[in-house]
């Protein structure tokens, strides 16, 4: 029995996986009959080395996808921008193009980009760092006559960084998960269909649960009824429920008034490893949730489902497990690097169109591809 089979059954965590279904291996886990494999864009050896962060939609005719980008290596707050593509089929992608770099705007850094489509308008949520490396989360929209990216000063959500694309709830309000810089898990709420304008929300947690990089998804059941769904952290710090259990299991939280109110971060019984999950909900009335593996860390990417209208994931599929090729241009982080080492699949984002869901993420942070699953393929 692998360590994730044995958390997910455990009745002494907060449910989000069925612990009467036995959680898979990675052995065991089950692909989709039908999967595509898409690469967006590479790393070259005269161009940009390090790529991240990725995010898609579908806007006026055409596919658009995001990522971070730097020359060497990962920086973070510092000389990081955003780039972007566009295509019309999802399989064919044009050459990226320059969206946001510093110094517009006064900032030293942009990542984390978010697209979303509404309204015939295009929103782009980038993250902004400013001289003392704060990091705030811009608005910007497109122009479709130039192609250029208006920005909305006024529209700031100050020290927030959105990991989770905009969600309407049933009171007409939007939702974004996030956090609160690296600390604490935030969620950010829209004065209903206006994107922007909007009100910041921490999630409480007690001092001694430490966590770091919370990056926040948001699983909407309904009815006001939220559950806020975080990257773990181990840290080599005591679990602070068990001593004998790491922080191997997603932190969550719970609303029940549409966001404006959180219960404490508590530790589930979902088992995965420290990268961003990513939540939704598909045409089906399933939720979906993609995180990587706790044994295989970022080797392996997976998509848990629900029943139609059901609250606990009961179905987990690959979308994919491989740690080869190695990285050949990432520079790593810090004086580390990364070059040779095995790659990864991480920081998705996605979205369902004409009944395919397209899932952007980046491989080995140099690359941005796209998995793209028929949502019949994906049965609880």
């Amino acid at each position: 029995m692998t360590e994730s089979t044995a958390l997910a059954a455990r009745g002494d965590l907060f449910p989000v996986w069925d612990p009467t279904v036995p959680f898979p291996s990675h052995e065991t886990m089950p692909d989709p009959d039908k999967i595509t494999h898409v690469a967006i864009e590479r790393a070259k050896p005269e161009g940009w080395h390090y790529l991240h962060e990725a995010t898609i939609q579908w806007h006026n005719g055409r596919f658009l996808a995001a990522f971070a980008n730097h020359r060497i290596r990962e920086t973070g707050d510092y000389d990081e921008i955003i780039r972007g593509c566009t295509s019309t089929d999802g399989l064919h992608w044009s050459k990226p193009e320059v969206w946001c770099e510093p110094p517009l705007i006064g900032a030293n850094s942009y990542n984390h980009p978010l697209l979303f489509s509404h309204d015939g308008i295009l929103y782009g949520f980038f993250v902004c760092w400013d001289d003392g490396h704060h990091p705030h989360t811009e608005i910007f929209t497109l122009d479709e006559s130039t192609g250029l990216w208006n920005h909305h000063p006024e529209s700031k959500i100050p020290m927030f960084l959105p990991f989770c694309t905009p969600q309407k709830m049933e009171d007409g309000n939007w939702i974004l998960g996030g956090e609160n810089h690296w600390y604490y898990a935030a969620v950010a709420i829209s004065h209903g269909d206006d994107l922007l304008h909007w009100d910041f929300v921490r999630i409480p947690r007690d001092d001694d649960f430490k966590i770091l990089f919370p990056e926040t998804a948001i699983v909407d059941y309904g009815g006001g009824h939220l559950l806020a769904v975080c990257r773990p952290y181990n840290g080599g710090q005591p679990n602070p429920i068990s001593e004998n259990l790491r922080m191997s299991t997603a932190p969550i939280s719970e609303s029940f008034d549409f966001g404006r109110s959180w219960t404490k971060l508590t530790l589930s019984n979902y088992p995965l490893s420290e990268s961003q999950p990513f939540a939704g909900r598909l045409s089906t009335g399933q939720n979906y949730l993609l995180t990587n593996s706790l044994e295989e860390e970022r080797a392996l990417l997976s998509i848990a489902v629900t029943e139609p209208g059901g609250k606990l994931f009961r179905r987990v599929y690959k979308v994919r497990h491989q740690k080869w090729p190695a990285r050949r241009l990432f520079g790593g982080f810090g004086d580390e690097t990364y070059v040779g080492k095995p790659t990864e699949w991480s920081y998705p984002n996605a979205f369902e169109r004409d009944g395919r869901l397209y899932i952007a993420y980046s491989q080995g942070k140099e690359d941005c591809v796209l998995t793209i699953i028929p949502v019949d393929e994906l049965k609880a």
